[in-house]
């Protein structure tokens, strides 16, 4: 783990660490809604509350189940509504916390990056709905540099943005809530890593070997202010 005293840098990843997935998730759901409303004579508020209890059962091909419950041309609503899904712009915004440490961070000349996977038109909708250039020295979105391939523990990018913000590995932390990707990389290149227990609780280090496990652990993000300015060392 790095020196915290050292530290010139703090990189995050983006969903469910900068902000919950889900209020994207319901985000997309509330438009989509509206659009079905209209072509099953159904109440959008009756569709919305649909999809949420189809999600939280199944993940997957949740517009796809909910049409099943209608006779109409399924394949092709299906495809309306993961287009819309897809290239909407999502009504998010950053918990005051998130916000207040990110103002923090730059008011004291700490450099900020983002990595983060995924369709780069959504995850590039979702960093402009929050905010999140304002703050930001380096954004990365894996898929942009070639790929799925690309995607977390993939180097390429951790080794990017250390170089786009002229940083060594000991002068950056990186913090994400996914030990199945977000920390191995960085912990081989010397970043020290930390990880936020995000509020759906998806995933935990308990099972894991100790190079996909962060350095520390946190609840919230305004721990790392302690942990920074020294107030923490071990959490």
């Amino acid at each position: 783990m790095g020196d915290m005293r050292k530290l010139k840098a703090v990189i995050f990843d983006l969903d469910d660490t900068l902000h919950p997935e889900m209020d994207y998730v319901l985000s997309g759901f509330r438009v989509v809604s509206e659009h079905l409303s209209i072509n099953i004579n159904a109440e959008s508020k009756v569709i919305y509350e649909s999809l949420i209890n189809l999600f939280e059962k199944d993940r997957g091909n949740v517009f796809d189940n909910f049409l099943t419950l209608y006779e109409i041309n399924k394949e092709k609503l299906v495809q309306q509504c993961i287009g819309l899904y897809r290239d909407h712009y999502p009504n998010i915004k950053l918990k005051t916390e998130v916000y207040d440490l990110l103002k923090w961070l730059k008011e004291n000349t700490f450099k900020i990056g983002i990595i983060t996977d995924g369709r780069p038109e959504g995850q590039w909708n979702k960093i402009k709905a929050l905010g999140l250039e304002e703050f930001c020295d380096k954004i990365i979105v894996t898929d942009e540099l070639g790929g799925i391939q690309y995607r977390k523990p993939c180097e390429v990018s951790y080794i990017q943005m250390l170089n786009s913000l002229g940083v060594l590995p000991s002068e950056a932390v990186y913090i994400g809530d996914n030990p199945a990707k977000d920390f191995v990389t960085a912990n081989k290149l010397g970043i020290t890593t930390i990880m936020i227990k995000n509020d759906r609780g998806m995933y935990s280090q308990s099972n894991i070997s100790r190079n996909y496990a962060a350095h520390l652990n946190i609840n919230e993000l305004k721990e790392i202010k302690k942990i920074i300015c020294g107030e923490c060392i071990d959490l």
